[in-house]
């Protein structure tokens, strides 16, 4: 079973608690996900109160920890940048490690710090957390960008980082689509219309997202999906089937959003999520499954760093096809 999962908060939680990738008592540790065909977008979550060279220092502690954990733990899991290299890592059976950063004060208000999160491998960047930062208003906040938010964007584009809503608040996301010239995505967001949480995207926000060619990964987070204390598979598939009926089959990925809040016992800790695929794979086919849980976000990687290209260059013969049994 191949897996992509957009985004989990790993790194800044097992870092805080003096814990490794291995083996912990975290969503995801690495001895408990082995056998998965799998690519995990770890995030270095920049929490709203960092700013300057604090919030500098942040990122470098987190990313130093990030290295660390790539090198102790080589046998099993590497980073990666790019597509290819995500085909390389699961070919030799291994993990695929795509650093992205949540929240855009690890800019610290300084342009030149995009080229130190390029040279970081840092392929995505939540613009903003909850709050507000040097670039632009969260969803708790009702301000739009920033002059150097706005100058930010561009330069993120030029660096090859992708934009990521998830957090940013209505006014922010529709400025956005006059600054982007690249598709965005939305890593860890679910439906308004199915649940109405400012954390969720509305139908127009997600049809943006679709005629763009963007992507939009359904959040595990308890609170996104239903006002239910432990969501049922039906409540989680609803946002799912309402994304399918709004054009989303090639636009819907995973952003499971693991180590940074509370999911369904069902998928508590991360292997247990195995088990969704069948669940998928019965409610909306295996093509849909398969999509969701790999094609889409592979292809999407694809598509931004080869923009040249028209029609996807995925190797079908890599994305071999998954099994609908348990």
């Amino acid at each position: 079973m191949y897996l992509f999962d957009l985004h989990c908060d790993t790194v800044t939680r097992l870092n805080s608690e003096g814990k490794n990738f291995r083996s912990n008592d975290a969503h995801i540790a690495l001895d408990r996900m082995s056998g998965l065909q799998w690519c995990q977008c770890f995030a270095i979550f920049m929490p709203d109160e960092y700013r300057g060279q604090s919030a500098i220092d942040y990122f470098e502690d987190n990313y130093r920890f990030f290295r660390a954990q790539m090198d102790a733990n080589r046998d099993c899991i590497t980073q990666v940048r790019t597509s290819a290299e995500i085909e390389t890592a699961l070919a030799e059976g291994k993990a695929a490690a795509l650093l992205t950063v949540e929240g855009g004060s690890a800019l610290a208000g300084d342009l030149s710090r995009v080229q130190r999160l390029a040279e970081c491998g840092v392929r995505m960047l939540t613009l903003t957390w909850n709050g507000s930062n040097e670039i632009a208003s969260g969803n708790l906040t009702e301000y739009g960008f920033t002059e150097f938010g706005k100058q930010a964007v561009r330069e993120l584009e030029n660096a090859g980082i992708v934009l990521d809503v998830s957090h940013l608040n209505d006014k922010g996301f529709w400025e956005l689509t006059h600054l982007a010239t690249r598709p965005f995505i939305a890593t860890h967001s679910n439906s308004r219309a199915v649940c109405n949480h400012p954390r969720n995207l509305t139908d127009e926000q997600f049809g943006y997202i679709v005629d763009h060619g963007g992507l939009v990964g359904i959040n595990f987070c308890i609170h996104f999906i239903s006002e239910s204390k432990d969501p049922t598979f039906r409540q989680f598939a609803d946002h799912i089937a309402h994304f399918l009926d709004l054009g989303g089959e090639d636009v819907l990925a995973l952003g499971s959003d693991y180590d940074g809040t509370d999911v369904p016992s069902w998928l508590d800790p991360a292997e247990k999520i195995r088990g969704l695929y069948p669940l998928i794979c019965d409610e909306f086919g295996e093509q849909i499954a398969e999509k969701i849980f790999f094609k889409n976000a592979y292809h999407f990687l694809n598509r931004y760093d080869n923009p040249a290209n028209n029609a996807v260059q995925a190797k079908e013969d890599f994305l071999l096809a998954g099994s609908c049994a348990p």
